[in-house]
């Protein structure tokens, strides 16, 4: 149960994440400090969606395709950065209750 707890929780804050950096955009950079991390996840998804799916979603492909893919990659990265970390947090809460 915590580990799902954790999934949904870290999904959440990546959308707000992500939410937070498109309002930050007008001061900073921030939708670039947000899709960075994706680099990392790229190619692996890539390899994994086949790219009928890739096509089926964007039917132009190019760039738009690959601006799909990036965001698909910086929400995972983010949700498994903000999942983990929740995750952690509520063990070491728990641990130390006992």
């Amino acid at each position: 149960m915590r580990f799902f707890r954790s999934a949904v929780i870290g999904a959440v804050l990546a959308i707000a994440g992500f939410a937070l950096a498109f309002a930050l955009a007008p001061f900073f950079d921030a939708v670039i400090l947000y899709i960075t991390p994706a680099a990392i996840l790229v190619p692996v998804i890539g390899s994994l969606i086949p790219s009928k799916v890739v096509y089926w979603l964007v039917p132009d492909g190019g760039g738009p395709a690959g601006l799909l893919l990036i965001m698909i990659s910086a929400f995972f990265f983010w949700t498994i950065v903000f999942g983990v970390v929740h995750f952690s947090w509520l063990s070491l809460r728990d641990r130390r209750k006992h």
